[in-house]
């Protein structure tokens, strides 16, 4: 699969990820960081994405990552994390908050380095 499919599949999760925001207690700051990551997706595919957007993003949600770290490291196990979608704990919830804040600052970050590569 080639990046421009790759990103799309990226956009269609990030949205998916957004909608599925909606029972969470806060809802507005995780769809608005999961849509703003589609945006940026779509953006690129279309040759719309201006440099630094996307590593600004990709900072924030890193950094943001980083303050859950004390939250759950060596306080949840795995089958916590991914063994239900529902929340079995702070900790758990915290850990998967992680993961896509990761997810989001990997693919921005990613997104950066082809704007730059191609420019």
């Amino acid at each position: 699969m080639g990046f421009k499919a790759f990103n799309l599949l990226m956009v269609l999760l990030f949205v998916l990820a957004a909608s599925v925001q909606l029972n969470d207690p806060d809802p507005l700051v995780w769809i608005s960081v999961y849509l703003l990551s589609a945006v940026f997706c779509a953006a690129h595919g279309m040759g719309k994405l201006p440099a630094y957007w996307p590593m600004a993003l990709s900072l924030v949600a890193a950094l943001w990552a980083l303050t859950l770290l004390p939250a759950f490291v060596g306080d949840v196990s795995a089958a916590e994390v991914f063994g239900t979608v529902r929340m079995e704990s702070a900790e758990a919830e915290a850990a998967r908050e992680f993961g896509g804040l990761m997810i989001v600052a990997v693919w921005m970050g990613l997104l950066e380095f082809r704007i730059r590569r191609i420019a």
